[in-house]
């Protein structure tokens, strides 16, 4: 892993990436409590500060999703654009490799032109998203999962616990969505 992260031409915009992923890790707790405190205030029409409550909290659903998709759109421009970069750099290193060997190296059907070109072309493509993309899900649904089950605990602690026990089935959830 560390030889592929080598390759990575702009460093920073993996962790620009990475710090987006953190970002968007935050969405859906935050969501969560958002939709929660919006859904008990329309259970409640009748109340004083029923326009100014709701008001609020839909003004706040809105900015949530706004900097959602503002965030979504940089993590994965950005991974995609590094995933690139990766890609061509890789081939262009075995590309090098492959054209200085000797003749003879060839001679070995392993090594036939149209086997080194599948390789050329789609297995390092394969690179492209088993890098940063698969550890900033990883990295986003794990956070998320410990932001959630803070939020729980700072409100109640049942439902606190009741999270905490789903956290096996959501990390089994977070780890199977990255490898498809």
């Amino acid at each position: 892993m560390a030889r592929i992260m080598s390759f990575y031409s702009p460093k920073w915009l993996a962790y620009l990436g990475f710090v987006s992923s953190v970002v968007n890790a935050f969405s859906f707790p935050i969501y969560g409590l958002i939709y929660a405190k919006l859904l008990f205030i329309m259970m409640a029409p009748h109340s004083p500060n029923f326009k100014p409550d709701r008001d609020f909290w839909c003004g706040m659903f809105l900015l949530e999703v706004f900097l959602l998709g503002v965030f979504s759109f940089l993590q994965k421009y950005i991974f995609m654009y590094i995933g690139e970069n990766l890609t061509f750099d890789v081939r262009k290193e075995l590309y090098r490799g492959i054209i200085y060997k000797d003749i003879s190296w060839f001679d070995n059907k392993d090594r036939a032109p149209g086997i080194l070109s599948n390789v050329l072309s789609e297995d390092i493509g394969a690179l492209n998203g088993m890098t940063t993309e698969h550890l900033a899900i990883l990295t986003e649904s794990f956070l998320g999962l410990i932001i959630g089950v803070i939020l729980a605990m700072c409100y109640t602690w049942k439902m606190g616990l009741i999270t905490l026990a789903m956290v096996p089935l959501v990390s089994l959830g977070g780890v199977m969505m990255s490898r498809l």
